[in-house]
């Protein structure tokens, strides 16, 4: 279909690309795993989303930053050992379909949908639909119907990584209660007062956080409102990232991942729809 007017497509290394760039704000999707690589408000001009420099931007892997599609499961949450299926699920690197887009008083809406959402790992009848809204906020949702005739669960996030200035300078506020820590063996622990970070953190807080707050320098940043969650995951490799090969060393000192997450299982009975929402709200 043809986009409207706020919406451009351009091309590079074999991937296709949205750039959306309304009176509110910019942003760029690549269709390559439904992935919202850019948002940067007119108010103030910030880029609000990390992309590594080194990201793999020609479809050979997933993308390294901006907003990863995780789903039907969210890590190794499979069901089989590790390594068996795709980490995150097989949404990140399927090419997805501009299938509507709409200007509105709020922004700019686009729907995206993937080719396909049976496969290794998950055999069940479903659609699933990714719609942004580009405007003062960002608002990414990801809804899955169950249109089969038998139940499925699953799992899924929008992993988004978050520019930040330094991560050393950065507090996270409304976190609270316990979290898996994934790093020591899955332990229970209690979320940090302070939440700062000071070294490698992967943890999946157990409980439905809506309301996030990363902070710069004591100056609120970046509002970060979940719904349809049951978790919420705190990602930073910190010195880590000198091993992962489409990140620089250093780059874990200007990202923080606060991923809007469904890791507890999601049951839908047939007929049922559920949404994964999060909103991006500078200030």
């Amino acid at each position: 279909m043809s986009p409207v007017n706020s919406v451009s497509l351009s091309e590079s290394n074999g991937l296709t690309f949205l750039d959306i760039d309304n009176d509110k704000s910019t942003a760029k999707v690549s269709l390559f795993g439904g992935h919202v690589l850019s948002f940067v408000p007119k108010s103030d001009g910030k880029e609000r989303l990390w992309v590594s420099p080194h990201a793999y931007l020609n479809g050979e892997r997933p993308i390294r930053g901006g907003i990863p599609i995780c789903w039907p499961w969210f890590s190794d949450d499979h069901g089989q050992e590790k390594g068996a299926l795709p980490a995150h699920g097989f949404l990140r690197t399927q090419v997805w379909k501009l299938v509507e887009s709409k200007d509105t008083e709020e922004g700019t809406t686009i729907v995206l949908r993937p080719s396909f959402t049976r496969g290794q790992g998950f055999e069940y009848d479903c659609n699933v639909m990714l719609q942004l809204t580009v405007g003062d906020t960002l608002t990414v949702s990801l809804v899955t119907e169950n249109t089969g005739t038998v139940p499925f669960q699953y799992n899924c996030a929008l992993h988004t990584y978050f520019h930040v200035d330094h991560i050393e300078h950065t507090v996270l506020t409304g976190i609270d209660g316990d979290y898996k820590d994934k790093l020591e063996d899955w332990q229970i622990k209690s979320s940090p007062t302070p939440y700062t970070i000071t070294g490698e953190t992967d943890r999946i807080h157990l409980s439905a956080v809506k309301n996030t707050t990363i902070e710069v320098e004591d100056n609120a940043f970046t509002d970060v409102i979940s719904e349809g969650n049951d978790s919420l995951v705190v990602w930073n490799p910190w010195l880590g990232a000198a091993s992962i090969s489409d990140m620089d060393p250093f780059g874990y000192k200007h990202m923080v991942c606060v991923e809007t997450s469904l890791t507890q299982g999601k049951h839908l009975e047939p007929g049922e729809s559920h949404a994964l929402t999060q909103v991006v709200v500078p200030r």
